[in-house]
């Protein structure tokens, strides 16, 4: 036996549907090519892997084990990049202390192994797709591997704001 229908009941009436405001904007969706056709091509040792869904999103794999993927977001509003580091770290030579610890202090300053660091490419500002995600494969993925980021530095404020203003002395006028 089944339950009965709740809005078979008398009094009872469905929510009606939420409609989006009459101010609302529009939603946005913006034509990008599809991203096997703009995705970067890297240099061996890189290799790009076939996916699934090759518009939407693109894969590449290193021989050490470290991995890219690129994947356009709903609404082809953004690009949504990462990296992954591979398994392991490169291996602390045998040498002096000094040496032994410059190789620690590289290797910490890494991405460490199985860490993930994501950027972002947001498609509306972007005047040429492809080769504004091929700079940021290259000058902000790649580097991500050797030297972790610590997160995106702020710009800098306008002129004025948040410095002290300093009021030019003439020499000699000093008391």
């Amino acid at each position: 036996m089944t339950e009965p229908d709740t809005f078979d009941r008398p009094g009872t009436t469905p929510a009606p549907r939420r409609r989006r405001p009459a101010f609302a904007a529009p939603r946005d969706e913006i034509d990008v090519p599809p991203l096997d056709q703009i995705a970067p091509d890297l240099e061996p040792p890189w290799h790009k892997e076939d996916t699934d869904t090759p518009h939407r999103t693109a894969a590449y794999r290193h021989r050490d084990g470290h991995r890219i993927g690129l994947r356009i977001q709903p609404r082809s509003l953004a690009i949504q990049t990462w990296i992954t580091a591979g398994p392991d770290l490169p291996p602390i030579p045998d040498g002096t202390a000094i040496e032994q610890a410059e190789a620690q202090a590289a290797n910490d300053a890494r991405l460490q192994p199985g860490r993930t660091w994501h950027t972002v490419l947001t498609t509306r500002t972007s005047k040429a797709l492809a080769a504004d995600l091929g700079a940021l494969v290259r000058e902000r993925l790649l580097p991500a591997l050797t030297n972790k980021p610590r997160g995106i530095p702020a710009p800098p404020p306008p002129e004025g704001i948040g410095q002290p203003t300093l009021t030019p002395q003439k020499e000699g006028t000093q008391k």
